[in-house]
């Protein structure tokens, strides 16, 4: 009897691996993982930004009550008495976003290639003792283009920039400094609702807490420490820039709409509460606002520290910049 001679297979010759289909199924189930998972991890990471900021604003409002505490008042927002200015060209320009995206497309910007550099101090600058800066030594009986001030106002403090700020790496110097430029600031102290003297219309008495040559104590804040505004979030700016410390918010023809937009123009053609900016005669300006999507933050003037939706009525904000308007203010929690 003739056999078939029978074949065998041995487990060696068994195919292994996936199939290009198979493959196909799991690189669309990675990307779908993914695409759900990178937005979150991007909301926790903003989220850990935007506590690390309110973390700053507390640590300076502590500060300014600190101050408080040795001088008997707020420090000034701006000393006179340091003449001049300085005209920076930007080594590298600085675009900054104001306002969120929108379906339409991207926020509107302003691009910044230059910027003028107060000589005045500002009270960024007073209250460095009171922030465990002692090292950082400002003479304020020298002139800021003194080579000791010049190398201090470029010392970076990281409590005074926002963690979700992107500013240009290369910043402007003066004087030959090696230390990489002057150092930022994107927190403003609260000026008021009403213009300086002098410039404009409106309360010949500035109602805020830090102005020009102010000296504001407790007292002084008639509406309630925890109904007035002290420090808030801007933009841009340079700590060692008196006027890189300030903000207020105008509304100079007092019709409860905000004067100041993201055109650069006052009265503006495309009014806004926050992100604001105004180019006046070359200088510029930034009100508050902030790089966070929807929200701005502030402290107030008993110590505690919130953040303010964008979209916040106006006129909320504005009562709640002045200290002795015996606004009823109905203030957000």
């Amino acid at each position: 009897m003739i056999r078939r001679s029978e074949t065998t297979v041995s487990p060696s010759s068994e195919r292994s691996g996936f199939t290009l289909i198979e493959l196909l199924v799991v690189i669309a189930i990675i990307g779908a993982l993914a695409a759900i998972l990178l937005p979150a991890v991007q909301n926790a990471r903003e989220a850990a930004r935007r506590s690390e900021c309110l973390n700053n604003l507390k640590q300076m409002i502590m500060a300014c009550h600190n101050y408080h505490d040795a001088h008997k008042s707020f420090p000034s927002g701006i000393i006179s008495g340091n003449t001049g200015s300085s005209s920076l060209t930007l080594p590298e320009p600085a675009l900054i976003p104001l306002g969120p995206a929108t379906s339409a497309g991207p926020p509107p910007a302003v691009t910044l290639t230059d910027w003028t550099y107060s000589d005045d101090w500002g009270w960024a600058a007073f209250i460095l003792p009171q922030m465990g800066q002692g090292t950082v030594n400002v003479n304020f009986a020298q002139p800021k283009s003194s080579a000791n001030n010049q190398g201090a106002v470029q010392v970076i403090l990281p409590s005074y920039v926002c963690a979700s700020v992107s500013l240009p790496n290369q910043r402007p110097a003066a004087g030959g400094q090696p230390l990489g430029g002057f150092a930022y600031l994107t927190y403003r102290g609260n000026g008021g609702s009403s213009p300086p003297p002098g410039l404009g219309t409106g309360s010949p008495t500035t109602n805020g807490i830090f102005y020009r040559d102010s000296s504001v104590s407790f007292g002084m804040i008639r509406d309630g420490e925890s109904n007035t505004l002290a420090l808030g979030e801007s933009m841009f700016g340079y700590w060692g820039d008196g006027l890189s410390g300030v903000a207020r918010m105008a509304d100079d023809d007092f019709n409860g709409q905000p004067d100041w937009g993201t055109d650069g123009a006052a009265p503006s053609a495309s009014p806004s509460t926050f992100d604001t900016y105004l180019n006046a005669g070359g200088n510029h300006f930034f009100g508050f606002g902030s790089w966070h999507r929807d929200l701005v933050q502030f402290a107030l003037a008993d110590g505690s520290s919130r953040s303010f939706s964008k979209s916040i009525d106006f006129r909320i904000v504005r009562d709640m910049c002045t200290r002795d308007g015996a606004e009823r203010v109905n203030a957000p929690k």
